[in-house]
């Protein structure tokens, strides 16, 4: 709002010149308007007429207003005696009501326009303009009421200025109270404001007319642009156009959600394509027509739906000629006339009737700017209604920048205005534009650049609306001018997009031509397949790739060829292709064809990648055969709006075909364990074995025994040993007839021979991969969200919104921790403080996308990048064969982020892996619409009836259906250790109770049962595991990143074994301690510590680190 304390500025900024108080401005060298801040008055130029006094002072700030709109109207060159303040209405009273701010009338006194001045605040949109605009638009406000003394008046303007401390903003609407004649000869029920001139109608008539026959439309120009007493005449142009702030961004995306909410338009897809249509044709209308744009809606009076339809749609057919290369159908009514040059007879009538049939088959159909379903004369204009006003949003806007500069109109806007829907549709989330920006930032880029003679190669294989294409173009630009000093249109050239849903790839498109990228190419297809059409998209050609592909699509192999599903070394593990949905990890395959030796990629990535099994096994294999591992940034659930993905972005270097250092380590591996050394000296790598033994804490000795076809007793060979055992390969052998007949000294050696084979293709293939993860050239940095909700959100630098009116992405600026109720929060992305980057400076070393850029040069450097205190928190480095598993019989290739140190367990009685001391049983498993509300006899326990101090405490029962049957094995016995196998949460996962009797109760689908073997009493295996110590080692074995899992490494845990009469002494110990503590007030801390002291003193664990306990039932 325009205030006394603020209105120096403005008249500063209107040329105004001070002197003791007193600001003046000379209009054309001809009229003086002056303003006196001491005595508080406005005096405006001789000629210029006041009826009232009440304008010329300061005593509200409305008349600030007024004072601004003279200055505008005296600078477009009306004269103060065209100009009356405050004319008084005819039967007037003395009320303020009555009299109009600003008659604007011609040198003949004939009223030409009526203004009503209001103050506005543009953070508030409940001001008083607002509000009496919607006053105007219900029963016609004030402005009709003057009208009706000044029915001369050929317009009514609502009008209202703020000042922002750079620039005047106007906010207006000029309603033109003239008839459109060729308008209303289309429909001859419509009454125009002549006929009530001629049938002397009331005011209400005339708002009637505005309501019902001109759609109470208002324009929002024109007021200054034009001459005066011409308004309408001066052509809309480029020059008119502004490039939209955050804060009107925000605006836009409301503006367009409230009119597709007044009109009931309900298909937001179909809503967004045509708003794409009018982007692709306004961005042609900018480059063709800067002069006189088409992408305007002229006002009523010159204005009509036909016109506007036929000036879009000849823009659109040009615009995706021209830049998609897709042909349009578009016949113009001229066209038609023509067709009657040759006509002799009836002439007029057949033209006639041939238009109207014309104008009906043309507008009364569907269209490329259809928003409704139209399918006739009343849903075309109902849709006419729409689709104006969704151009005038868009009218003033500029889209198209020709110096490349930020526009960041699609980059978030988009975000927006793109449905959830339509991302689960297409296994899709979109990509907001800080992660964009992260990304590309995080890559080498200028040394790609300074290092390349020709235009590296780029490519997003998933691109949809362009983001990662645009972002790196923009990137690259400063980079290109600095080290090349050359145009940056054949590098722009060398970027390519392929996105299969062809909105989207229409939309990359109009995108690029946004940011002044045209050179930017599209192809419209699947990423997964190779193009050779107009733009070559060939194998080992690309340096860089940025994308965030699909994930979880079904049956997207049977949209490809059966060539090229085989292009794929992954297509042979895929049993049923219809149902197959791992479409990311094929992306992860396309990675690996697509880039040339030393290209670079990021990829996001749904989390799961990093510890699935089945095939996603087989495509971490292939990241460590064919990738350096430069970085790993997890992003949460807060990162991409509604989706709620946790996912990973992976920073990769290609590594080399040519040698393949993946092909010549499975050669060294094969050459070690056919016991042949020969080449050890050749490739100085003989240390690489012992460097692998030493890591796996494996004898060497041992180890060498094993190159020699000899199975050792003792470590992971006896765990081999006995998971062969209980494979369904020995088992099978045993059923075997052959197998039956042989000695027992036979089926010892042929065990033995079997169990060795098993245990070398386990060894070589933890080897192959050792010796691949041990080659990464540099520690690999790990980036990871803080769990906290309201931490992540400053982590990232934005939060999302749903709040009506505000929807979309908010980007915190560097006041947001100091004031949460700040109402402006969205400062714009250049404004947003996040560790990630400095959007301000991209090269800024405190930063994480440095962190990233130096990791990359590192293998060259020889040097790690150094983690400064205020990153620490967020970033870490290890050694990516320190992130995979090498411990156990199975080998997943899991990678493992998270750095967890090993909890050792030290005890004076032998340690014996929990699975050789009991039965483990996994939980039920059940389908949703197995569950039922009503009570039957079939009942889950969930985790939520076990307390973290061990208790049962059933309080909440799932029930399936009665019929269905459970396998009784999974049913809760006496003496069954009850555990929580899988949880969202460390804290609670292992978390376990004992149960005393046998129960009706099942294990519920992420719970599971110990059932104690003969070797153990299960009261002293329940104690033990609910010491702190043990507790440690559970959390330690549990992965998984949206959910820790428990249930395929519980069995590893290795647990004391004293003999049972000391197990006896133990569990007679602490039923001392339980009864003490339920017939005391004794402390849960103190507790623990006496339970732990009892496996203390008794030496089973040591006291160093023994805390906990808990409770039997």
């Amino acid at each position: 709002m325009i205030t006394k304390h603020n209105l120096p500025e403005l008249l500063n900024h209107l040329g105004f010149t001070e002197q003791n108080q007193i600001y003046r401005k000379v209009f054309h060298g001809q009229y003086e308007l002056s303003v006196d801040f001491k005595a508080e008055k406005i005096h405006y130029p001789n000629g210029l007429t006041a009826e009232r006094d009440t304008t010329l002072n300061f005593s509200q700030p409305e008349n600030f207003v007024v004072l601004e709109c003279v200055c505008h109207l005296l600078q477009t060159s009306y004269t103060p005696n065209q100009i009356v303040l405050e004319p008084k209405m005819t039967g007037g009273r003395e009320d303020t009501s009555f009299y109009c701010d600003i008659l604007l009338r011609d040198n003949d006194h004939t009223p030409y326009m009526l203004i009503e001045c209001k103050t506005t605040d543009n953070s508030n949109s409940n001001s008083e303009f607002e509000k009496a605009w919607r006053k105007m638009q219900k029963d016609g406000g004030q402005l009709f009421n003057y009208f009706n003394s000044y029915r001369k008046a050929q317009y009514l303007c609502l009008y209202a200025s703020d000042w922002n401390g750079e620039n005047v903003e106007h906010s207006y609407r000029l309603v033109s109270m003239k008839d459109n004649t060729e308008y209303l000869k289309s429909d001859e029920k419509l009454i125009g404001y002549e006929q009530i001139h001629a049938e002397s109608g009331s005011k209400s008539d005339f708002f009637e007319v505005w309501k019902n026959t001109y759609q109470l439309d208002a324009t929002e120009h024109q007021l200054f642009e034009s001459a005066p007493f011409n308004i309408g005449t001066r052509p809309f142009s480029a020059s008119d156009l502004k490039v939209v702030d955050n804060t009107s961004i925000q605006k836009k995306y409301h503006q367009f959600a409230t009119i597709m909410r007044q009109h009931n338009v309900s298909g937001r897809e179909n809503a967004f394509d045509k708003l794409v249509n009018l982007f692709l044709a306004k961005i042609k209308d900018e480059s063709e027509n800067p002069n006189e744009l088409k992408v305007y809606w002229k006002g009523a009076a010159q204005d009509n739906y036909f016109d506007l339809q036929d000036r879009l749609q000849a823009l659109y057919k040009k615009g995706m000629d021209e830049f998609l290369g897709e042909e349009i159908t578009h016949v113009t009514k001229e066209e038609i006339e023509a067709a009657f040059i040759l006509f002799k007879n009836k002439k007029d009538e057949t033209k006639k009737t041939i238009l109207d049939k014309f104008t009906e088959i043309k507008y009364y159909t569907n269209n490329d700017f259809a928003f409704l379903d139209v399918h006739n004369k009343k849903l075309f204009f109902q849709n006419g209604a729409i689709l104006k006003e969704v151009v005038q949003m868009l009218q003033d806007i500029r889209l198209k920048t020709d110096n490349g500069g930020e526009n960041q109109f699609l980059g978030d806007l988009f975000e927006g205005f793109l449905d959830q829907g339509v991302k689960q549709s297409e296994g899709q989330f979109f990509t907001p534009l800080p992660i964009v920006r992260f990304l590309v930032s995080s890559l080498p880029l200028a040394d790609l650049i300074s290092g390349s003679d020709a235009p590296p190669k780029m490519i997003d294989y998933a691109c949809g609306a362009g983001h990662f294409l645009n972002e790196y173009a923009s990137q690259i630009r400063p980079l290109v001018q600095a080290f090349k000093q050359a145009d940056t249109a054949p590098y722009y050239q060398a970027i390519v997009g392929i996105e299969k849903e062809y909105r989207l790839s229409k939309v990359a498109k109009v995108s690029a031509f946004m940011y002044g990228q045209d050179g930017i190419q599209i192809v419209y297809g699947d990423g997964l397949t190779a193009h050779n059409d107009k733009v070559k998209v060939e194998n080992g050609a690309f340096s860089v790739l940025v994308a965030n592909p699909p994930y979880s699509v079904k049956g997207f192999l049977d949209t490809l060829s059966d060539d090229e599903c085989k292009s794929f070394s992954l297509y042979k593990h895929v049993d049923k292709t219809d149902t197959f949905n791992s479409i990311e990890t094929f992306f992860i395959e396309r990675t690996a064809q697509l880039l040339q030796q030393n290209g670079v990629a990021a990829i996001i990535l749904p989390s799961s990648v990093l510890s699935n099994g089945n095939i996603y096994i087989k495509a971490r294999e292939i990241l460590l055969q064919h990738f350096d591992i430069v970085a790993i940034a997890e992003f949460g659930s807060g990162t991409f709006g509604k989706t709620g993905t946790n996912t990973v972005t992976l920073f990769l270097r290609r590594k080399s075909d040519a040698p393949s250092l993946s092909a010549h380590y499975q050669n060294r591996v094969d050459f070690w364990f056919s016991n042949d050394k020969s080449a050890d000296e050749l490739f100085q790598d003989a240390h690489l074995l012992q460097q692998y033994c030493q890591h796996c804490g494996l004898n060497w000795q041992d180890y060498q025994d094993f190159l020699t076809f000899r199975l050792p007793e003792s470590g992971i060979f006896a765990d081999y040993r006995e998971t062969y055992r209980q494979s369904t390969d020995w088992k099978q052998r045993q059923a075997k007839r052959d197998y039956k007949a042989l000695s027992d000294t036979e089926k010892a050696d042929l065990f033995e021979q079997s169990a060795w084979a098993f245990a070398r293709e386990m060894e070589k293939d933890k080897l192959h991969y050792f010796l691949l993860a041990y080659a990464n050239p540099q520690p690999v940095l790990i980036i990871k969200s803080p769990a906290d909700n309201k931490e992540a959100k400053k982590f990232l630098g934005y939060e999302w919104s749903t709040r009506k009116g505000s929807e979309g992405i908010k980007y915190i600026g560097s006041s947001e921790a100091e004031n949460e109720e700040n109402p402006n929060r969205n400062q714009g992305i250049f404004k947003m403080h996040t560790p990630l980057f400095n959007p301000n400076d991209l090269h800024d070393s405190s930063k994480l996308n440095h962190l990233i850029r130096q990791n990359f040069q590192a293998a060259c450097t020889q040097t790690q990048p150094e983690i400064s205190e205020d990153l620490r928190p967020f970033a870490s480095l290890r050694p990516l064969h320190e992130m995979l598993d090498f411990s156990r019989t199975v080998f997943d290739k899991a990678i493992q982020t998270a750095l967890v140190e090993k909890v050792e367990i030290s005890s004076k009685f032998t340690l014996v892996k929990l699975k050789d001391l009991a039965h483990i049983v996994r939980g039920v498993t059940y389908a949703k619409n197995e569950q039922v509300q009503t009570p039957t006899s079939n009942i889950i326990l969930p985790a939520d009836n076990i307390s973290l101090d061990g208790r049962l405490n059933v309080s909440k029962q799932i029930y399936l259906l009665e019929n269905k049957e459970l396998d009784d094995e999974k049913r809760l016995k006496a003496n069954d250790i009850f555990i929580c196998f899988s949880s969202g949460s460390k804290k609670h996962v292992g978390k376990l109770c004992l149960i005393p009797a046998d129960t009706n109760y099942y294990a519920g689908g992420f719970m599971g049962i110990l059932r104690c073997l003969e070797n153990i009493h299960p009261a002293y295996l329940f104690n033990i595991l609910n010491l702190e110590e043990m507790r440690n080692q559970v959390r330690q074995l549990s992965n998984g990143n949206n959910i820790k899992n428990l249930s395929s490494s519980i069995g590893e845990i290795k647990i004391p074994l004293p003999p049972l009469d000391i197990q006896q002494q133990i569990i007679a110990e602490c039923q001392k301690i339980d009864q003490e503590y339920e017939t005391s007030r004794m402390a849960i801390e103190t507790y623990r510590a006496k339970i732990a002291q009892i496996f203390s003193d008794l030496e089973v664990l040591a006291q160093n680190s023994s805390r906990g306990g808990g409770k039997t039932v």
